[in-house]
């Protein structure tokens, strides 16, 4: 069994979320997800922050459980 990283980088925080990187990065820096940067613009965002993060939001409404957005081409 592989085990997962603690820590993912922004972008696949932003995958798992829905959202842009930038917005990762403002909820890092609001304190809505534990994470830091490592140095000039990498950051690592706790895995366990952002599954957190997302189970509020969906409590909050169920119906945005949907199928995952697509991507923009």
């Amino acid at each position: 069994m592989v085990k997962e990283p603690e820590w993912i980088s922004v972008p696949q925080a932003a995958e798992i979320l829905g959202c842009s990187d930038v917005w990762v990065i403002r909820m890092i820096q609001n304190g809505d997800l534990e994470g830091f940067r490592l140095s000039g613009r990498a950051w690592a965002v706790s895995r366990k922050s952002v599954a957190k993060n997302l189970e509020e939001y969906l409590k909050r409404d169920p119906s945005l459980a949907g199928r995952k957005r697509s991507k923009m081409a």
